[in-house]
């Protein structure tokens, strides 16, 4: 039975323009052209749904976004977390140092259907299955200005990767993170947490280095420790009114717990990544609404976790009349060149008429050898051009078009149209409907992936010798045939700023139905002298409709007091499977892979002069990151609360703060059994010196 009805869903939201002229709230008419600067002033402004700068009332979709005051109020050490604050969003827990986020569902151990950007350079990883690495995202959660998360398909804007959203990380100013601040953050679960800032002027060039170190325990009985380091680098340089160069350059390191107790293949042990980076942005306004920019990036990351063992096989296994002991390598290693070189123009065409166009390139070089078996790098090349046109055609309608086109080295060319209309009824109120198509192109493992064990060492037999790298068991093969996942979207919104309250509506209902889905099969191996019947590989075999609603309600009458309200249903309808299609398809059930309800309400009060008290608590529905229901994790809550007191300006500039985290756990966020994730109390010490 569908969680909504396009019948009963679409008079609902009709009726919020009528409740709120009911109770007696002003609906002034639309302001005209020549107002619409102000317009822009008093609202929160957002780049992130078309490149183009517009009240959220403008944009062509929902945008969520999640400012430093909320930041700090959630008591959140890592930016995942924060996604626990935007509806529609799901969070869960691989291992205590393996972070899921995932947006509707269509997620497993390794979500890969969203967009993630700091300061409009992509973290989506290009190598491997998983979409985003948490861990190695290169910014220290206090330099966040702000995150803006556009709730839907986006591919017509930001390419194939924001198949299902984009969230954009937007960090502070330079200019405005002058001076030096230290922070401190111990607690449960071997929590220790500390970071420097420190931001000076020099002439013209503002600039920050920040550099950050996280450890902690991770979940109770399992080995998913982890320490993180980083150290960025943030510079502007304003060389005149109309030009600025932006130069970014960062490392980061994770040290990670990971391996079971007594697994034979996968032991405990340690494993490290690094990412390095460094971004150049130039910009150039020549006259209001008129500017040119170039930017380009270069990123290099690495991996480290490799081991030999000795692995005992019986006759059984091998199918010889004898017993073996087989020395098998490991080798895990990966390095990963990555350059992006993209310009873009936003130029005013008309009064009413806004354009922004652009074009880019990619390259990306992966070396990975046990994961391709090859020493060869794997390259994938992505050329792309785009552009968006905004047009007031009069006080009350706005129209959206826009294409994005891309040619990948890997399957071709896709073509990424979207168009959309918004009707304010008043200076406060907007409906919104639009349509658009968005595709995500594979990843090199996912079409190019061959894992086949050998042996390390030569192995002497009665009857014979088995030479060194004599293939023993392949675990994935190639999958040349894999194409772009495609996804159709529909969406109708309403979003109301109900300035006199304070007060914010944004509820969207929509139709997302993806096709040619990239699900992992199963089939039997034919490599190596371990034959397998669950050697992987990949195909274009799984669709799904996704319906529902999302709402988000806020009222904020103060910069640090505010309630918001975010609320979910949400239903995944895919094909029936057999029972023999089932056994080959273990990720087919795809209407697992997101609850059916969730709703979070965080609120924060500034209770007294210098003390805040905020509190998020979160209810979410049950699901399976493993889509399938043998995996299904119950329903659960989530209550943390946070106390912080900004410190005496006689004392020191500061702020001292207390955190409970999940405070009714433990719960288990990914499988039945696994990754329960407990209580935790921490404290934290901000100085601005």
């Amino acid at each position: 039975m569908p969680i909504i009805r396009r019948s009963s869903s679409t008079p609902a939201l009709a009726c919020i323009p009528l409740l709120l002229t009911a109770v007696g709230l002003p609906l002034p008419a639309r302001a005209d052209a020549s107002s619409e600067a102000d317009h822009l002033g008093d609202l929160p402004v957002v780049l992130s749904a078309t490149r183009l700068a517009q009240v959220q009332s403008d944009a062509p979709g929902a945008v969520s976004i999640i400012d430093r005051a909320m930041i700090s109020a959630s008591g959140a050490r890592n930016i995942h977390e924060l996604f626990r604050l935007v509806p529609g969003f799901q969070v869960g827990m691989h291992t205590g140092n393996k972070p899921l986020v995932g947006y509707h569902g269509l997620s497993d151990e390794a979500p890969r259907r969203m967009l993630l950007q700091v300061d409009g350079r992509s973290v989506y990883s290009p190598y491997f299955t998983a979409g985003v690495e948490w861990n190695q995202i290169g910014v220290d959660i206090d330099d966040i200005e702000r995150i803006e998360v556009f709730r839907g398909s986006n591919s017509a804007t930001y390419g194939s990767n924001a198949f299902l959203g984009v969230a954009n990380i937007i960090t502070r100013a330079p200019a405005e993170t002058l001076g030096t601040r230290v922070r401190y953050r111990a607690g449960d679960g071997g929590v220790n947490d500390i970071g420097l800032r420190v931001g000076r002027q020099l002439g013209d060039v503002a600039m920050r280095l920040s550099v950050a170190r996280n450890f902690d325990h991770g979940f109770a009985g399992l080995n998913d420790w982890r320490k993180t380091e980083l150290a960025t680098l943030h510079s502007r340089w304003t060389a005149d009114s109309d030009n600025s160069v932006e130069f970014q350059a960062g490392w980061t390191r994770s040290e990670l717990g990971t391996g079971k107790e007594g697994n034979l293949t996968d032991p405990e042990r340690s494993s490290q990544v690094s990412t390095s980076f460094g971004l150049i942005h130039w910009h150039h306004a020549s006259a209001p609404g008129e500017e040119l920019s170039v930017s380009y990036y270069h990123q290099e990351e690495s991996g480290r976790d490799n081991y030999n063992l000795l692995i005992p096989v019986t006759s059984r296994q091998s199918g010889l009349p004898f017993a073996l002991q087989l020395p098998l390598r490991f080798d895990y290693d990966f390095h990963v060149i990555r350059d992006d070189l993209e310009i873009q123009r936003i130029t005013t065409l008309a009064p009413s008429l806004r354009a922004v166009v652009g074009a880019g390139m990619r390259v990306d070089r992966i070396t990975a050898p046990q994961r391709f078996n090859t020493t060869d790098s794997v390259r994938n090349a992505v050329n792309h051009a785009f552009g968006t046109l905004e047009w007031h055609a009069n006080p009350r309608w706005l129209f959206n078009v826009g294409a994005m086109i891309e040619n990948n080295s890997l399957t071709g060319r896709t073509l990424a149209p979207r168009a959309s209309a918004n009707y304010h009824i008043t200076d406060s109120q907007t409906w919104r409907v639009s349509v658009n198509r968005s595709h995500r192109n594979p990843v090199a493992f996912e079409q190019k992936s061959s894992m086949i064990f050998s042996t390390a060492a030569p192995v002497r037999t009665p009857v014979g010798t088995f030479p060194a790298g004599t293939p023993i068991s392949q675990t994935f093969r190639p999958s040349p045939q894999v194409q772009a996942e495609r996804i159709t979207t529909y969406e109708l919104g309403y979003r109301a700023e109900l300035r006199p309250l304070h007060a914010s509506l944004d509820a969207r209902i929509f139709l997302e139905q993806a096709r040619e889905l990239i699900e992992m099969n199963l089939e039997d191996s034919t490599i190596g002298l371990l034959r397998r019947s669950n050697n992987r590989y990949f195909a274009n075999s799984g669709e799904a409709d996704i319906r529902g609603l999302e709402i988000a309600a806020t009222w904020r009458p103060g910069t640090d007091t505010w309630l918001q309200l975010n609320h979910t249903e949400l239903r995944i309808d895919g094909p029936s499977l057999s029972a023999t299609a089932a056994a080959s398809r273990p990720s087919g059930w795809v209407e697992y892979t997101a609850p059916r309800h969730s709703t979070t309400v965080f609120g924060a009060w500034q209770f007294a002069p210098r003390w805040q008290l905020s509190i998020a608590r979160h209810w979410i529905g049950s699901m399976s990151w493993y889509q399938d229901a043998d995996h299904k994790v119950p329903m659960y809550r989530q209550l943390d609360v946070r106390l912080a007191h900004r410190l005496p300006p006689a004392l020191a500039r500061g702020e001292l703060a207390i955190t409970a985290s999940n405070i009714d756990g433990p719960e288990e966020t990914y499988s039945p059994g696994t990754s329960v994730w407990g209580s935790r109390i921490f404290g934290s010490l901000s100085l601005e010196l």
